[in-house]
């Protein structure tokens, strides 16, 4: 029997919900109308059941996206993961945004993708995907950031949420465009499903937030 996977994707503050069957994506709460910009991750997880003829008895692992992000909406969605698999007697697993995120964008080119999200002003969340690699990911100020993204302005793809103002004195500058904030759930299940096979299943997974470390090696 193939493995019932639950996907909560919600760190840009944007919740949605997916439902897999092995590695086919069954359910997506991103394309009903009735569920986008609703911010009820139950409502979105009981409509995915209910539209696949599924109950949470069916499901074999939770995942979830633990950020780093928009932090109420992180923290909302890993507590709700942490206790549905915590009641359902499954395991919960982990997913880093940046590596969604980078993911997506990527969509399997050579190219790297600079991730990047704010925290605390200042600061930002900053990381480099590449070749199906998270590296680079630092918790940093807003100068440093800038720096990042002068280095890597030419041969790099942006993902994530930012926008620079221009130093005071200083000639103008073009910042890039972001190519995208959240993953495809079609993306969000290859991950996970490949992280299922190499993590270590857990029964409880934390958000990812300044007091926490975000060092990858």
């Amino acid at each position: 029997m193939a493995m019932m996977s639950l996907l909560l994707q919600n760190s840009a503050g944007q919740m949605a919900v997916g439902l897999g069957e092995g590695d086919q994506l069954i359910f997506d709460s991103s394309l009903d109308a009735d569920l986008v910009g609703l911010r009820n991750v139950q409502a979105h997880v009981q409509a995915g059941l209910d539209h696949s003829g599924k109950s949470m008895s069916d499901v074999d692992c939770v995942f979830v996206d633990i950020g780093p992000g928009g932090l109420g909406a992180t923290r909302t969605t890993v507590a709700f993961a942490n206790a549905l698999a915590f009641a359902a007697s499954i395991p919960v697993t982990g997913l880093h945004a940046f590596e969604l995120i980078g993911r997506h964008v990527s969509a399997g080119r050579a190219r790297p993708v600079v991730c990047i999200r704010p925290a605390a002003r200042p600061n930002y969340y900053i990381g480099k995907f590449e070749a199906g690699v998270l590296s680079d990911m630092r918790f940093t100020d807003v100068n440093a950031v800038k720096e990042f993204v002068r280095a890597h302005q030419e041969i790099a793809d942006f993902a994530g949420k930012f926008a620079f103002t221009n130093d005071e004195n200083a000639p103008d500058e073009a910042w890039p465009v972001s190519q995208g904030n959240s993953a495809s759930m079609d993306c969000f299940l290859a991950l996970a499903l490949e992280k299922y096979q190499i993590s270590k299943h857990s029964t409880r997974v934390f958000p990812i937030s300044e007091s926490l470390s975000v060092t990858v090696q």
